[in-house]
């Protein structure tokens, strides 16, 4: 069975393979957010909703037809990160990142779908592109965790609550999902001008394209390198 599939899955084009990976991604996100403990004690949600959800977390739309803050448990809350991660950094990007891991080869047609992936042009270099694009984006969002998570224990009572909030605040941004566990959005830091710096930032890093993103970084440790 397994060698069946793999047959016709070597028949597909790289952009049909794509859209399969995606579609999977989005089958595993369902999963993932159908297992117990996800949701609010009490809480019930229709399975469409829960599809709806998986969807704009994966393609990051920011869409949400149930209130997160109000659904979804803290376990649900990093389900729910994990899942923005898929859209976020992209299928391949992950997948090729937990090849990596295992040690294994990246093959010639696996490197042609990360080229199509990511919009390159040419298939040299492109796993050192996907190492880059999960430390750049990982960093990025590790930091903006920690300075919102550090700011935002003037607004919740304790350091859990705070960093928490932070750090979906952070993946939320950086990925531009625009969904939030406040179930207000940043309306209650519509006068705090700190908080909404740091989303300005994270979002315009996690948009602006891991080329520039990766070319920045190499500018900057090669003009040190130099100085």
């Amino acid at each position: 069975m397994w060698r069946k599939a793999k047959v016709r899955l070597g028949r597909l084009t790289p952009a049909q393979v794509i859209t399969s990976y995606y579609l999977l991604a989005v089958t595993i996100s369902v999963l993932l957010l159908s297992i117990p403990y996800v949701h609010k004690p009490g809480v019930e949600i229709d399975f469409i909703d829960t599809v709806f959800t998986a969807v704009s977390a994966v393609s990051v739309t920011g869409l949400t037809v149930v209130d997160i803050s109000e659904t979804y448990s803290v376990f649900g809350y990093f389900v729910i990160m994990i899942v923005l991660q898929f859209g976020g950094l992209g299928i391949m990007a992950i997948g090729t990142f937990f090849w990596m891991l295992l040690g294994r080869k990246i093959g010639l047609r696996s490197r042609r779908l990360i080229m199509i992936d990511h919009n390159q042009i040419s298939l040299s270099g492109l796993v050192h592109l996907i190492r880059e694009i999960i430390k750049i984006i990982l960093l990025i969002e590790l930091l903006g965790a920690l300075i919102l998570g550090f700011h935002f224990l003037k607004y919740y009572p304790t350091w859990e609550d705070a960093f928490l909030h932070g750090l979906f605040a952070s993946i939320s941004a950086t990925t531009n999902a625009g969904m939030d566990i406040r179930g207000s959005s940043l309306v209650p830091f519509a006068g705090d001008y700190f908080v909404q710096l740091i989303n300005i930032l994270l979002i315009i890093l996690g948009a602006i394209g891991f080329p520039v993103l990766i070319e920045v970084k190499e500018y900057l440790f090669n003009k040190t390198e130099l100085e």
